[in-house]
């Protein structure tokens, strides 16, 4: 096997890893691909394993300054043309990292970036995802509907991308006192999973659909703790726990060559 085999097996074995949750394997994997890649002189290749390794230092406790820079490291790397898939992961990744540092403008940035970068429907579905995931972190969920919506006009052939979108739209209807919307959506999250056999996000549904109730049932007793704006507060931790999802959920970015 020679070193471009080896590096390649490395950047497969890195993704997969990552999509295990074994990240200090897929960390350690993506930083000899690249570096493979490097004496090789692949910048291509190079770029598609520092964006692995920023998606596995994201998701391993969010080293987010090591993922920014790998990922920033990548971009630069790719050419202005003909990379346009790479690039938009690239954008996407950065988005995810600055959202996570808290820093909105820079992160819409880079997820309009990634928007025009895209070139399937699965990373235009899961980039409108992440921006109506960072507006529904800050309570801003006139903004954030709108690219629910648009993430299920781009999952009518991928009924885990949906049940993605429903169960965060559910969030957000209940976070709204819109109950029977809320309502709606998980179940049809919850039956969504469960032709899946999802068994982590079938208990998550049932979770949200008691939650939901229960927020119902306190609204009740309490009709003066609504918010009149409609905007119910940004969303609680335990919602929030579900919403890195799509970092394991990109459409491969190793090449398949």
């Amino acid at each position: 096997m020679d070193d471009h085999q080896v590096a390649q097996t490395l950047s497969y074995l890195s993704d997969t890893n990552r999509l295990l949750d074994l990240f200090e394997e897929g960390i350690q994997q993506a930083k000899e691909a690249s570096e493979i890649f490097e004496r090789l002189s692949d910048t291509v290749k190079q770029a598609s394993c520092l964006i692995n390794l920023a998606w596995a230092l994201y998701d391993n406790d969010e080293q987010l300054d090591a993922a920014e820079e790998a990922a920033s490291r990548a971009i630069e790397l790719l050419p202005e043309e003909g990379e346009q898939r790479l690039l938009s992961h690239g954008h996407r990744v950065l988005g995810k990292i600055y959202a996570s540092k808290g820093e909105t403008d820079e992160a819409i940035h880079h997820f309009e970036v990634a928007l025009r970068a895209a070139t399937s429907l699965d990373q235009l579905f899961w980039i409108h995802f992440a921006l109506a995931e960072l507006f529904g972190r800050e309570g801003r969920y006139n903004d954030a509907h709108p690219h629910i919506e648009h993430a299920k006009s781009y999952a009518a052939n991928d009924p885990y991308a949906l049940a993605c979108a429903s169960w965060l739209q559910a969030c957000f209807w209940d976070r709204q006192y819109r109950f029977e919307e809320a309502k709606s959506e998980a179940l049809r999250a919850l039956d969504l999973y469960e032709k899946l056999g999802a068994a982590a996000d079938v208990e998550r549904s049932r979770q949200l659909l008691e939650q939901i109730e229960n927020d119902a049932q306190r609204e009740d007793s309490d009709l003066d703790t609504r918010d009149e704006s409609g905007d119910g507060g940004e969303l609680p931790e335990t919602m929030l726990l579900v919403m890195r999802i799509d970092s394991s959920w990109s459409d491969g970015i190793t090449d398949s060559e």
